[in-house]
């Protein structure tokens, strides 16, 4: 190489490291790491010098390189002083590296937040101020030993969704922490919190079991909190009930909703990591259930709603189960109940009613968090609030995945202790159950704040009348005229009201049924528009053989159906129209013979349309003969009634006076149902002409007309009132109704 070319190279090599130097500061003071950011978290906490415990479990877990790079971690650090404490209550002399690894991961969470910001749930949409109350954290379970239903020993790992398990989600455990943003957004107090943590003081910088003494110490990967408390992960509330023995008979009726479904990702997962050959199950809990005890996670309505909600439990105790058993089992183990058998007796019935066992754990789950203070706010998975109080709680648990309380009483729950209970948990009456709940009838009957009567119908009846129950369709389960099903539970259910329920024993009384037709009652007898058609005086009325109380109302148990008519109304009004010596007599004779309003061959009357309640006020006879003498009604040269008037004009005058005295709603003497109604009649403008009902008690009921008149209902066993028909009640008054001044 000639020296010119080696002078020229050198040259050139020179500018070149010259420049590129250049270009390595330029470069370094812009994208190197500035001079005053913070170090990371680890090097923070070395420097501070009492975290020494806490380092040992860094390192040991394997997160040192974790806490000493590029990352976004909230770090709950406790002093060397908060290990002392801890090592001490828990008699350690060391911490072996599972512990140490639970400890580190339980106090990270994700994203490095400033006390300000805890309080705040990050969804889809953004930031929501002060609701929460959680963060997940990097701690999870993995595979753990387990066993099948059958009993034999597997690897198990558990479900992470209500009802499922998804093998991309590692079913992290959240810490809570209580912050006043959000104790003041949920009306909660100190008292709840100290409620499940009795020996710590309430600051409102609440970390589980520990405060936040010193907060927001920003560093490269995050923020620091410093703790007073070593934060350990707790159980979730599979893992807590599975170790209490006082919860066993409990627990039985839960793993009766638990299957164990190989998973091929988790077990591939587990052989890698292990070299073992096992399989691995997913623990699942049936979807039937309000949630799945051993999942970590919320809803997933939202990716983080772990942050702001959490399951709630109220567990009872063997005794409070064995208790209630005799409820559940009232039906099924008649004579057969004794001391120490009811969980043989439980298993049983689940194999004959599950959803009564399926009902009675969801009456224990809770979708959300009831806290102490709000018991009474916060309804069950079955939608009702609890029954049960502070003074019931004998074990009280703030668990990785909700609130525990250990009671020792059952909730009573609404489906078991309410007029619906009785048919829902009686055998004899199950086509009813299943039709109540398929038709949409049960759910006003199961609530505690709607009194009802309930007439139940035994199975044997109800196939006795073409219906049944099959479950093969499951999209049409009750089998049979479904309209005729319906109108026939419609008449044995009651509602009440304000009212109580009567002693159907002593006294006498007509009652609404929930469909607007009516039954009566008189001395132990129902009666019904059905029954009062037949014709043996025998069966006309029906013997009330008890009556059972619920929460609600009352279950009656009648020895018949009480079957409803099909008889149009004109058919009740000839019955005790026919002779001349018959109440209805003459109004009867002036509808038969009126060609607008009457078809004899149907004995349909124009106006009144089927599946439509209607009451008809009857004027007695003499009440009759007045209208005609006033000129309301046509009349024979004598002065007597004209039944059968050919001119258009007296014909009108049948039909308008026939027409008032039908309104479209039932009135009976119940004491219910009081103001104005519309009649059948129009005036010239076409507005229905109205009657009002001013007065309704028991024994007293009186109308008024258009004119201001008032008119009485004839009441008592003699006069011809309450009369029931198709979906129309009938009634007779003691002077008649004017419709016109």
């Amino acid at each position: 190489m000639s020296k010119i070319l080696q002078k020229f190279l050198i040259v050139n090599l020179t500018i070149i490291f010259i420049l590129s130097a250049c270009r390595k500061k330029e470069f370094d003071e812009f994208y190197g790491r500035p001079e005053t950011l913070a170090d990371p978290i680890y090097q923070q906490l070395q420097a501070k010098g009492n975290f020494t415990r806490f380092l040992d479990c860094i390192d040991k877990s394997g997160y040192k390189e974790t806490l000493s790079k590029a990352g976004s971690w909230t770090v709950f650090a406790p002093t060397d002083a908060a290990f002392a404490t801890y090592m001490s209550e828990n008699n350690l002399t060391e911490i072996n590296a599972t512990l140490a690894s639970a400890i580190v991961r339980y106090s990270m969470t994700y994203d490095g937040e400033k006390v300000e910001r805890l309080s705040d749930n990050l969804t889809a949409k953004g930031f929501v101020k002060n609701v929460g109350f959680r963060r997940r954290t990097v701690y999870y379970d993995f595979v753990y030993d387990g066993i099948d239903n059958d009993g034999k020993a597997i690897k198990v790992i558990a479900g992470n969704r209500n009802g499922s398990y998804l093998p991309t989600d590692f079913n992290n455990k959240n810490l809570p922490f209580f912050l006043t943003p959000f104790v003041t957004f949920a009306g909660i107090s100190a008292l709840d919190y100290n409620y499940f943590y009795p020996n710590t003081e309430f600051t409102g910088k609440n970390v589980g079991p520990g405060k936040i003494i010193e907060q927001d110490i920003v560093a490269e990967n995050g923020v620091i909190h410093i703790v007073d408390k070593v934060l350990t992960p707790p159980q979730s509330i599979d893992q807590y009930i599975s170790t209490k023995a006082q919860y066993g008979a409990f627990k039985s009726l839960l793993d009766k909703y638990v299957s164990y479904n190989l998973n091929t990702d988790i077990t591939h997962r587990y052989q890698v990591l292990t070299g073992k050959s096992d399989n691995v199950y997913a623990k699942n809990y049936s979807a039937l259930l309000g949630f799945s005890p051993n999942n970590e996670n919320y809803l997933k309505e939202d990716a983080n709603d772990a942050q702001i909600g959490m399951y709630t439990i109220f567990a009872p105790t063997d005794d409070a189960v064995e208790a209630y058993a005799k409820v559940l089992l009232k039906y099924y183990a008649k004579n057969r109940l004794q001391p120490g058998n009811y969980k043989a007796q439980l298993n049983e019935l689940f194999s004959l009613r599950s959803d009564i066992i399926r009902d009675f754990i969801n009456s224990h789950l809770y979708r959300t968090t009831v806290w102490p203070s709000k018991f009474n706010a916060v309804n069950s998975f079955l939608g009702e609030a609890t029954k049960l109080t502070p003074a019931n709680v004998v074990d009280k648990q703030f668990l990785s995945n909700g609130l525990f309380y250990g009671v020792n009483a059952a909730q009573n729950a609404n489906v078991f202790s309410t007029v619906y209970g009785k048919v829902n948990l009686d055998p004899t009456y199950y086509i009813m159950k299943q039709a109540l709940d398929v038709l949409g009838y049960a759910i006003p009957i199961k609530t505690a704040s709607l009194k009802y009567i309930v007439i139940p119908i035994p199975d044997a009846t109800l196939v006795s009348l073409g219906f049944s129950y099959d479950p093969f369709y499951p999209s049409a389960p009750i089998r049979g005229d479904l309209n005729i099903l319906r109108r026939l539970l419609q008449t044995h259910i009651i509602p009440l009201g304000d009212r109580a329920v009567p002693n159907f024993a002593t006294s006498s009384g007509i009652l609404e049924t929930s469909g607007g037709e009516y039954i009566k009652y008189n001395n132990g007898f129902f009666s019904s528009a059905g029954t009062e058609d037949l014709p043996a005086a025998a069966d006309k009325s029906i013997k009330i053989d008890s009556v059972a109380t619920a929460v609600n109302g009352a279950d009656a148990y009648a020895a018949k159906v009480l079957m409803y008519t099909v008889l149009p109304v004109s058919k009740h009004i000839e019955k005790y129209g026919t002779l001349t010596t018959d109440p209805y007599y003459s109004f009867f004779q002036y509808l038969k013979n009126n060609v607008t309003l009457y078809t004899a061959a149907t004995g349909a009357i124009q106006g009144v349309t089927d599946g439509t309640p209607y009451t008809v006020f009857i004027p007695t006879n003499a009440a009759v003969q007045a209208a005609v003498t006033a000129g309301l009604l046509p009349k024979l040269a004598n002065g007597t009634p004209n039944y059968v008037p050919t001119d258009p004009v007296e014909i009108s005058k049948v039909s308008k006076f026939i027409q008032y005295h039908i309104i479209k709603n039932t009135v009976a003497s119940d004491g219910q149902k009081t103001g104005s109604f519309e009649s059948l009649l129009k005036n010239d403008s076409g507005d229905a002409v109205k009657v009002t009902v001013s007065t309704n008690t028991t024994n007293t009921l009186t109308l008024r007309d258009v004119t201001n008149t008032s008119v009485n209902v004839l009441l008592g066993t003699t006069d011809r009132s309450n009369v029931l028909s198709n979906r129309t009640v009938i009634h007779q008054i003691n002077s008649y109704l004017k419709y016109q001044f």
